[in-house]
């Protein structure tokens, strides 16, 4: 089939052969070892947001139990401080004080794992195969 494009009509087959062995986002003179380094870097990338999104999974169970074991132990407080409380209510506070201690050391190991998560993140960006120009692989 011949093209009313007088352009395309003189295009030299070679350049047709090359333009259908690679794609369009490929980096120039691109071989198999860049397209592998390429791939492992995206999915390394990959695993760090995985972690991220993990990380953000876990904060917020935090966040909600720790809200809960404050509330239990501000009534276990308020229960101890009655006239009528026994041995039983000092060792529910001393309970939930345990139990939102340890949410709340948990918590700040979940923030402290997400700063070094973000950190990561940022330095995988900035890092070799982050520097400069992107290009894309594959249909996405």
């Amino acid at each position: 089939m011949t093209s009313r494009c007088k352009a395309v009509r003189s295009l030299p087959q070679t350049w047709m052969g090359d333009m259908t062995n690679s794609s369009a986002d490929d980096p120039p003179n691109a071989d198999r070892s860049d397209r592998e380094a390429a791939r492992a870097s995206m999915l390394a990338r990959h695993r760090l947001i995985e972690a991220i999104i993990r990380n953000n999974e876990a904060q917020l169970r935090n966040d909600s139990a720790r809200g809960g074991a404050e509330i239990e132990m501000h009534c276990a407080l308020r229960d101890a401080r009655s006239p009528n409380s026994g041995d039983e209510a000092a060792a529910d506070v001393e309970r939930l004080t345990a139990r939102f201690k340890a949410l709340q050391d948990e918590h700040d190991r979940l923030v402290a794992e997400r700063e070094w998560l973000n950190a990561s993140l940022l330095e995988f960006d900035d890092g070799p195969q982050g520097a400069g120009t992107h290009y894309r692989s594959g249909n996405a």
